[in-house]
């Protein structure tokens, strides 16, 4: 019995440690990491530099993004230190 609980405490801590390592990416340093709403299911924005400048810079444009997709991507900018319109 002892040598089964200890094997599932093993296992567990095991578990634990692949899933904090292998975290989501975040928006940091010009990159900015987003999952929004799409037509069919969500969508992923994973860009950096020149790209990302230019998504933030027009995330708030009529015709961009929904309103609530584009609240998203307005704080994953903000969180990346990008520029904002």
């Amino acid at each position: 019995m002892g040598r089964t609980v200890l094997g599932a405490v093993a296992a567990l801590a095991v578990v634990l440690a692949v899933a904090i390592g292998t975290a989501g990416k975040s928006s940091a340093h010009g990159c900015i990491h987003a999952t929004i709403a799409g037509p069919v299911g969500a969508q992923e924005v994973d860009q950096c530099g020149a790209e990302a400048r230019s998504t933030c810079l027009t995330a708030r444009t009529s015709g961009a993004f929904t309103s609530q997709a584009a609240s998203v991507i307005v704080a994953q900018c903000r969180k990346a230190g990008v520029p904002v319109s």
